[in-house]
């Protein structure tokens, strides 16, 4: 079974249990841990504050003024829910953690508004 299919099942069983977040939110984390590799230059751990730097300029590049509407339709609105996000990924097995991460690692507080926004508005 390809890693695809692997990914949208464990997505899918995600959001039977909990649909907080929409299937999109899952793959736009997994994107954003890879665009946040690659401007590593190589495949490492990444902590919490680093994804959600790359999350945020992923989705700003992406999506430009629309960045924080798309995240909170789909359920984004916080570090923290991009962090329990992570975590529904971690505990179905499609990411792994070190014994160091913490959930409370994306409990920081970032108003995603302003974030997503401040390069369109300085």
């Amino acid at each position: 079974m390809n890693q695809d299919v692997k990914f949208w099942e464990a997505v899918k069983k995600i959001c039977e249990r909990d649909n907080r977040f929409k299937p999109e939110a899952y793959a736009f984390i997994m994107e954003s841990l890879e665009y946040t590799l690659q401007r590593f230059g190589e495949h490492r751990h990444v902590t919490a504050t680093e994804l959600l730097t790359g999350l945020f300029d992923l989705a700003k590049e992406k999506f430009g003024l629309l960045a924080h509407t798309v995240l909170t339709d789909w359920g984004l609105e916080t570090a923290k829910d991009i962090g329990l996000a992570v975590y529904y990924l971690v505990d179905a097995e499609v990411l792994t953690k070190q014994a160091g991460d913490r959930f409370e690692d994306f409990d920081q507080e970032y108003d995603l508004k302003e974030i997503l926004e401040e390069k369109y508005f300085e």
